[in-house]
């Protein structure tokens, strides 16, 4: 009588370890199955966020390109000569200047 008890316990015991080993995969399975999605979640949001920042870095060169006409253009003489006129009020002294009567 002595064996079928031992293997009985035995075979309680390795159902009860089977039961705690499939409880254990199935505790680390819903983990590691929350954890990828909130992976894939911060995953999209920073792939959004690439994409925002390339159109910045797009932008501010285009912007940048801008800024050397614009300081290629600064150097010329033309654009001396309209600073004069427009902002300091100078004229050339054969021209003429008209100024409406308030």
């Amino acid at each position: 009588m002595k064996k079928k008890q031992v293997a009985f316990r035995k075979k309680k015991r390795d159902k009860k370890g089977t039961i705690l080993v499939i409880f254990g995969v199935l505790v680390l399975s819903v983990v590691v199955f929350a954890r990828s999605m909130t992976l894939r979640n911060t995953n999209r949001e920073l792939e959004a966020q690439i994409l925002q920042l390339e159109e910045n870095i797009a932008q501010e060169e285009a912007r940048t390109e801008e800024l050397r006409i614009f300081e290629t253009y600064t150097h010329t003489k033309k654009y001396a000569e309209e600073v004069a006129t427009q902002v300091l009020g100078y004229v050339y002294e054969d021209e003429i200047v008209f100024q409406l009567e308030e």
